[in-house]
């Protein structure tokens, strides 16, 4: 069983959360932004670096943490165990309608960068995402309308 430090990052920007799918692995699934936290790497630190190599954006709120949580991921289907913190951003500059970035630094430790198509979903509407990616999205949406 592996175990991992990750970060799941809910970027929001105004009413609209920020997801990406994978263009050469859509059986991916839509996803937000998060990654493997680094060895000597602060969360905090983690879920910024994470949202600016996933989406090429720059101009972030501080994180939130919304919850730390220890989880198996079998049931998703992999032999690991994560300690996952989940963040919320708030990301201030032009929301581009839809857009294509290439994270350069893949986690598999790949030469080859991971190409993301990323749009904005409103939270208004259903958001589908994928694996553990949407557990805390109704905290969010909770934040968002006070």
């Amino acid at each position: 069983m592996n175990y991992r430090n990750r970060v799941f990052v809910y970027i929001i920007n105004g009413d609209h959360l920020l997801v990406f799918d994978h263009v050469d692995f859509p059986e991916a699934g839509t996803q937000v932004p998060g990654g493997t936290i680094e060895s000597g790497e602060i969360p905090e630190a983690a879920a910024l670096r994470e949202a600016r190599e996933e989406t090429g954006l720059n101009d972030f709120s501080n994180p939130v943490l919304i919850v730390r949580q220890k989880m198996d991921l079998e049931p998703f289907g992999k032999q690991e165990v994560i300690d996952a913190w989940f963040y919320h951003l708030q990301y201030e500059g032009e929301r581009k309608a839809r857009w294509r970035h290439a994270e350069q630094t893949p986690a598999d430790g790949s030469a080859q960068p991971i190409l993301f198509e990323l749009y904005w979903k409103s939270l208004d509407q259903e958001v589908q995402l994928h694996g553990v990616d949407g557990l805390y999205l109704e905290q969010v949406r909770e934040q968002v309308n006070k």
